[in-house]
């Protein structure tokens, strides 16, 4: 039997989604796992009772989030699949701007001036008022629109349709909407890049490969994570990623390297979904 799979949801934030003030409420894995379980807790579905489980995907950001959940809450998931995820980021991949935007050092406001022009707002838009005199963070705005290669939001395939449904959607244009018509995506998309496990989450992941050395109703699968990697993601590097996953899961995980870029689930949609069933497949066979 394959695992049961919790229907896909928007972050906080995302979509059409509201978020709660990020000032107040950091976007961190604590606000994502409270929302994890309340997406449970709504459905019609029990997720939870009886001892049941569930499989957990993650894609990207949510990859990072689903890694941190399954460590915190084991013996709610039976199947972990893992697709270009956050959370073993390498710090020397993360550029002196973003760290510079997101490590506290310049005034709210002004980072997510900067993110919404990073992520394709208006650049002729102008400079909050507060900030316009101030030279130094003049200077940080010109770093920041210089910066090479652009944002991981915009990358090469950012221009790809999200569906055949929608085929004159595309990824870029989903985020040009919610910069446009969406008041809290920003301030959300600021707020996760600052706490969301994206990176150093070793000990997170180690502690899901431990858990497979426990019976097998306490572990997942077989006692293996799938992890999809793009050979041409400048996101999530795959020889970094794979050779970082193997160092903290060992056994416990099972890497499948695909042809493609960090937008994998959305130009490759078939293969990926393919691949995850051949994989639970061979799992409860």
């Amino acid at each position: 039997m394959l695992p049961k799979i919790q229907g896909d949801f928007d972050l906080f934030g995302r979509g059409f989604s509201s978020t709660p003030d990020p000032a107040a409420q950091p976007q961190d894995i604590q606000l994502f796992t409270t929302q994890i379980l309340l997406v449970l807790s709504s459905s019609p579905l029990s997720w939870t009772g009886d001892g049941s489980r569930f499989g957990l995907i993650g894609y990207s950001l949510g990859g990072g989030i689903a890694a941190s959940f399954t460590s915190y809450f084991p013996n709610l998931v039976e199947s972990l699949v893992l697709v270009a995820p956050a959370g073993l980021m390498r710090s020397e991949r993360i550029h002196w701007t973003s760290k510079l935007l997101y490590g506290g050092f310049l005034p709210r406001r002004l980072v997510e001036y900067l993110v919404w022009r990073r992520l394709g707002g208006n650049s002729s838009a102008p400079v909050p008022s507060q900030v316009s005199q101030d030279d130094s963070k003049i200077t940080a705005i010109k770093a920041v629109d210089e910066e090479a290669p652009s944002h991981p939001a915009l990358t090469r395939d950012s221009s790809a349709r999200i569906s055949a449904r929608r085929p004159s959607v595309s990824i870029s244009d989903v985020v040009a909407w919610q910069l446009t018509h969406h008041a809290g995506f920003v301030s959300a998309f600021v707020s996760s890049i600052q706490h969301a496990p994206i990176s150093a989450q070793h000990s997170c992941w180690r502690s899901i490969a431990d858990r497979q050395l426990l019976p097998p109703d306490q572990r997942l699968l077989e006692g293996k994570v799938l992890l999809l990697l793009g050979k041409d993601d400048t996101v999530i590097i795959a020889d970094e990623m794979s050779e970082d996953a193997k160092e903290v899961m060992g056994s416990a995980v099972d890497i499948r390297m695909m042809d493609g870029g960090h937008e994998l689930p959305v130009t490759d949609a078939d293969v990926v979904a393919q691949t995850i069933l051949d994989f639970w497949n061979q799992q409860v066979a």
